[in-house]
């Protein structure tokens, strides 16, 4: 491994020797813009912890979902396993099998709360942000660690089209159209976009000789209405749907009587899963004489099921299946100061309403141990929230803001094994009141210090899994309160930037998994038991030293510790103190190398690392971690452009995932191996 990373910075520091060839041709970096404070100013200006990426940057790392987004930016990573999938920032991670995360992740300012919809597969984006730290003061739904904000291309005035095919191993093959344009006049806009992609996958299950027990297949499209009937009106109706097939036969035993190499598993069940998904959000925007006033109104339908093999192997000893399907409705009003003068606000209001309905059911050959579980509940949710910078002396910001949000959700359960129908029902309801607060200094041009106090939480809900009578049916909000140190500085004439953060996140009321009393096997409740904290900090550079060579790079580290946390396991009481969050690696770090050649040859290397991870409350099971190496050659003419590219390039060994049986044999989700392919591209 340690050569891997050898070589691999060693590919990311080909282009040095030219920084000293021609220092004349060197030029500026381009100024990032960020929408992070809702509305756009440039990334230096911003008091916080914001990465950006742009749409050139994710195409041409092949950054095909979100999850392979986040490898670009510090301390944001995406846990990825059957269970779900979630965005962790700074180490404040949830409960595996929980339908909700600490991180916010938006599209074009539509909340996208579950877990299985976190890891977007992406069409037609124009940036990706990520926001460290609570963010309740700025954006509609809440959001406890931080926020992913991704920003889809609108159409305009200009006509554009643009196509790309991907074709790799596994018979993986990814197809994307877009084309946008006016209709009439300059008052109507249109744009459209397509995607389909499917792969065999990389998975064998061995009982069916099935080499597609992975297999994908992937149809999205997306079309927007824009018009501007003035100069002070932009609104845009947007529709979007998805349909996804998922072979879910990817975890295997890593020890055991039943234990098989990597990517190789045994299975008699189906091992698959079908997600829908459909959005609709109509955006309104007009440009006041002394504010911007912004409705955003969205509905979404999703819908996602599955059958799995519950004990991964080949004899019919249990399944598992489930049902999800959730409706959402939302609206946001925002109103914002123009940029002009000392002070600038902005205030909102945000109401929500989900209706969530999940069935889980446990077929075992011991018909007494079978169990279905079927779970309706609705969520009402209705926000203030706002934030205000005030210049008090020339270079000296102040800005405080306030969130109050006030929920409601209404669960009932019905629980049924062979002797058991038991019903039960429970309101949970609350209201959050949560600060923040910041002050900026510019040292000098060029140089900016921060210092930030932000108050976060996360809703509490249902436990839709695992549950089998009201004592384990519910659990409480967690809360956080995170402070952060900031210097942003740029270098050289603009050619180098390095940003800096430190934070400490006090976490209480942290929401656990435990074992349920007497619940018998597979009975766990979600509490509130805990309290931890995380602390670290974010380093990112970019430099542009000469014309067409951009080097980026990033460090995160997020140190999670338990403070305080006693239970029961296996009739024996434990105690975590000291022990870390699980799904939270405590060191992530990112290296790019960019260059563009007049002559249009291009090469780009990135190098992804994490660090050691733990799986589990108990810090058993982990991944020591791991290294991502990937590169791409290609050539960019007017017109169209082709690429080679390669994925994993040392064919490093990780584990996304890793759990205990009732036996106590181990059971892993192995990360992706090596891929390769070609990338062709065309537009105008």
């Amino acid at each position: 491994m340690k050569k891997a990373v050898f070589i691999a910075a060693w590919l990311l520091l080909l282009p040095a020797p030219c920084l000293a060839a021609d220092n004349q041709s060197a030029v500026v970096l381009e100024q990032v813009t960020v929408s992070a404070g809702k509305r756009e100013s440039a990334l230096q200006d911003f008091a916080g912890s914001v990465s950006v990426v742009d749409e050139a940057t994710l195409e041409e790392k092949g950054a095909w979902t979100l999850g392979e987004a986040l490898q670009l930016t510090p301390n944001a990573y995406m846990k990825t396993a059957l269970s779900g999938n979630t965005v962790v920032i700074r180490g404040l991670s949830t409960i595996d099998t929980s339908l909700f995360s600490p991180a916010g992740l938006y599209v074009d300012d539509v909340a996208y709360p579950l877990t299985y919809m976190q890891n977007l597969d992406f069409l037609d984006v124009e940036r990706l942000e990520v926001l460290r730290g609570p963010q309740g003061a700025l954006y509609g739904a809440n959001s406890e660690a931080g926020v992913v904000n991704v920003t889809l291309n609108q159409p305009g005035p200009q006509v554009k089209a643009k196509a790309q095919l991907d074709y790799g191993d596994y018979d993986t093959l990814r197809m994307v159209g877009q084309a946008s344009g006016p209709v009439y006049a300059d008052k109507v806009f249109f744009g459209a976009s397509l995607l389909r992609a499917s792969s065999d996958g990389y998975v064998e299950n061995l009982y069916k000789h099935d080499d597609r027990a992975s297999k994908e297949e992937l149809t999205g499209a997306r079309g927007v209405l824009r018009l501007t009937p003035g100069p002070d009106w932009d609104v845009s109706l947007a529709v979007d749907g998805s349909r996804q097939n998922l072979g879910l036969g990817i975890m295997r035993y890593l020890d055991g009587p039943n234990r098989t190499e990597a990517f190789e598993v045994r299975s008699n069940a189906a091992d698959v899963a079908h997600e829908d998904a459909l959005g609709q959000s109509l955006r309104v925007k007009y440009a006041g004489r002394w504010a911007d006033l912004l409705s955003i109104t969205a509905h979404r339908d999703y819908a996602y099921d599955f059958e799995m093999d519950a004990d991964r192997t080949s004899l019919p000893v249990a399944r598992s299946n489930m049902d999800l399907d959730q409706s959402s409705w939302s609206q946001e009003l925002r109103l914002s100061s123009k940029a002009a003068g000392p002070l600038s606000w902005l205030a909102g209001v945000y109401g929500k309403r989900d209706e969530l309905d999940v069935s889980m059911d446990w077929t075992r050959a011991v018909a007494a141990m079978s169990s279905k579980l079927k779970t309706d509940s609705t969520l009402e949710n209705y926000a203030a929230f706002g934030q205000a910078t005030y210049a008090i002396i020339e270079g000296l910001r102040l800005s405080a803001g306030l969130r109050a949000e006030a929920w409601r959700t209404s669960g009932q359960q019905r629980y049924r094994t062979i002797s058991l129908d038991r019903s039960y029902e429970k309101d949970l309801d609350d209201v959050e009141i949560l600060p923040m607060a910041t002050l900026a200094y510019d040292l000098r041009a060029g140089v900016m210090a921060y210092a930030t106090i932000s108050t976060g939480f996360l809703a509490g809900g249902y436990n839709y899994f695992s549950s089998n009578c009201l004592d384990t049916f519910t659990y409480q909000p967690e809360h956080t309160v995170n402070y952060e140190l900031g210097l942003k500085t740029s270098w050289l004439d603009d050619r180098l930037t390095a940003n800096v953060a430190l934070f400490y996140t006090q976490i209480r009321d942290k929401q656990v998994r435990e074992e349920a009393p007497g619940g018998g096997i597979g009975a766990w409740s979600f509490t509130n038991a805990a309290e931890a904290h995380s602390s670290g900090g974010e380093i990112e550079l970019a430099a542009r030293p000469i014309q067409g060579l951009t080097l980026s790079a990033g460090l995160g580290y997020a140190a999670t510790e338990v403070d305080d946390w006693t239970t029961t396991s296996g009739g024996v009481t434990y105690d975590y103190q000291g022990k870390q969050l699980p799904w939270a690696p405590e060191l992530t770090y990112n290296l790019a190398a960019d260059y563009h050649h007049a002559s249009g040859l291009f090469a780009r290397a990135d190098l992804f690392g994490a660090g050691k991870q733990y799986f589990d409350a108990e810090n058993t099971l982990s991944d020591n971690g791991y290294q991502l190496v990937g590169l791409r050659l290609g050539y960019e003419a007017a017109h169209y452009n082709v690429s080679l590219w390669c994925k994993n390039l040392f064919d490093a060994d990780y584990a996304n995932k890793k759990v205990t049986d009732a036996s106590g044999y181990t059971l892993i989700e192995d990360g992706a191996p090596r891929t390769y392919g070609v990338s062709l591209g065309w537009r105008f």
